[in-house]
């Protein structure tokens, strides 16, 4: 088995599964995985075609700088057999893309920060401002009690929507709360949203 560097990276190709099969038949014949005989064949044909450097009028490809921001920023990886399935789950519960989900999770947990996915943000910012309407209208009732009969016939039905608004928004933010705290919880055999 050969050790790769860290400073290695990957070149992808995508063949028919009939060639999937024979070539890995093909490395599994010379005991070796798929992988590894394409590094050898790599080696081999760079061997064969002597010296070749990138500034010596070789194709360069863009996104092979290594001076590109944001470029040791990527990684692959691969996941274990149903985790793919499991975090698309947990992504589209999250209305986010399965990709997204997971630089959240692990933004969050390598930085150890509680960062919202946008949506989930949004919804608190109008939960937010749905209270802050609500205050104004509370302020206006802590006016002096020169108010007119007419107006404060009106006081019941406006605190009952006071009520009724405050409900929605309580509802909301205790549900927002819950997800969060479901979805970003650890524990095997756990159903997550």
């Amino acid at each position: 088995m050969t050790k790769t560097s860290r400073s290695s990276r990957v070149i992808a190709t995508r063949v028919p599964p009939e060639t999937r099969v024979r070539f890995a038949a093909l490395a599994a014949r010379h005991h070796l995985s798929a992988s590894s005989l394409l590094a050898k064949m790599v080696d081999e044909v760079l061997k064969t075609h002597g010296d070749i450097s990138p500034g010596s009028g070789a194709q360069r490809f863009p996104d092979e700088s290594e001076n590109r921001p944001g470029a040791a920023d990527r990684i692959t990886l691969r996941l274990r057999q149903g985790d793919r399935a499991l975090a698309a789950r947990r992504a589209h519960a999250r209305g986010m893309k399965t990709a997204s989900y997971l630089a959240l999770l692990i933004h969050n947990h390598v930085r150890i920060a509680a960062v919202l996915p946008p949506n989930e943000l949004d919804q608190i910012k109008v939960t937010a401002a749905r209270l802050a309407a609500l205050g104004r209208q509370l302020r206006m009732f802590g006016m002096p009690n020169t108010l007119p009969g007419p107006v404060a016939s009106d006081l019941g039905e406006t605190i009952a929507s006071v009520r009724q608004e405050v409900e929605v928004a309580r509802e909301a933010t205790a549900a927002l709360v819950r997800r969060n705290l479901i979805s970003w919880e650890t524990g095997a055999g756990r159903a997550h949203a």
